[in-house]
Formats: C-alpha cells, sequence, structure tokens
C-alpha cells in the first residue's frame, strides 16, 4: 500500500484478496519471509511492503491508516491497539531526558499516572495545570519544555479546552500541541 494517499476516501480502491468488494481482513499475528535476505532486511528496517508482526502493522492497519488519513486530509496515520499505545508513542518521540510537558490535571487516569509515575524515571518531568486557564498554561512553560497536552474534552470532568488559544500559546513557545480527542468526534 501507498504512503501517499488517495486523492479522496473514495478514491481508496483496495479489494478483497479474492476479489471481495471489501479490503480482506488480516488477522495474523505473524508473517512468513520468503527469503533469508526478506527477513534479514525487515529486522534491519530495509523491508519494503513486507509486514513481520502484527504489532508492527499488518495489511488491515495500513488500510485503515490510509482511509483515516484521507478522512482527517492529513499525509498519514497511524492505529494502535490502545490509546495508551498512541498516547505512549507519541509522548516518547517527542521527549527526552530533561524536556518538560506541561499537562492538563484533568485526564484519563492511565495517561496522568504514566506522566507522573513513569516519565521522570526517564528524566522527563510534568505540570498538571488546569487547561481551562489558559494563562496558567502560559505560566507553567519552561525554557525546556516540549509538550502542551490536554483532551479536548477532559475525562472524566467534562472540561473544555480553548484549542485554539492553547495552540496559539504552544505556537508563541514553540512547543508541540497533543489533544487526545477521544471524547469528541
Amino acid at each position: 500500500m501507498s504512503k501517499h494517499p488517495a486523492s479522496s476516501l473514495q478514491d481508496l480502491q483496495y479489494f478483497g484478496e479474492f476479489g471481495g468488494v471489501n479490503p480482506s481482513i488480516s488477522d495474523s499475528s505473524t508473517y512468513t519471509f520468503m527469503t533469508a535476505k526478506g527477513m534479514r532486511d525487515t529486522f534491519e528496517g530495509n523491508g519494503k511492503g513486507c509486514f513481520l508482526y502484527s504489532r508492527h502493522t499488518s495489511p488491515s492497519n495500513l488500510y485503515l491508516s490510509s482511509a483515516l488519513a484521507k478522512m482527517e486530509n492529513t499525509e498519514d496515520a497511524t492505529v494502535f491497539a490502545s490509546g495508551m499505545g498512541a498516547i505512549t508513542s507519541t509522548i516518547l518521540q517527542i521527549c527526552q531526558q530533561s524536556d518538560h510537558i506541561v499537562a492538563s490535571r484533568t485526564i484519563y487516569g492511565g495517561t496522568y499516572a504514566f506522566l507522573k509515575n513513569v516519565l521522570p524515571k526517564f528524566g522527563i518531568d510534568t505540570t498538571f495545570v488546569d487547561f481551562t486557564n489558559c494563562q496558567a498554561v502560559e505560566h507553567a512553560i519552561q525554557p525546556h519544555t516540549k509538550l502542551l497536552y490536554c483532551e479536548s474534552i477532559s475525562n472524566p470532568l467534562l472540561e473544555i479546552v480553548d484549542l485554539k488559544r492553547i495552540s496559539e500559546i504552544s505556537i508563541k513557545h514553540n512547543t508541540k500541541f497533543v489533544v487526545d480527542n477521544t471524547f469528541s468526534p
């Protein structure tokens, strides 16, 4: 499957393996290699169009990713088996040792625990603030802040964040702004 999305969602014409009008669902967790070189290339990150293990990707996940990217009008998308898998991967892609995060004080408990209890072991600190108070968010930003993190509608209090204003603050301070959009379409 191409990394370049089709021009519209309707242009995604991936038919099933045996001619079905829908793409086939691949429920395999592991995939075979036709040659030892193919396996070696894949493990070294040089594999082109080869599947290794469903946790990395699968034909079904690639189709879904391509459809989501097209729906969101973005270059690419990635799907995960869980929300925490997506959140953890995103944060660890952005932050490294000595970085700082400003996060909403009202977020999913698993995310809160990850930010408060796990990331400090890797030298990443988090300041929790009321994201409905834009001044508090901006005041919490430090020179080594890399990320502002909130939920569009918070869990569990259902607080609404002014995403436009927080985005402006993020741009002003050259940070990434990550929003968990679980509670809204």
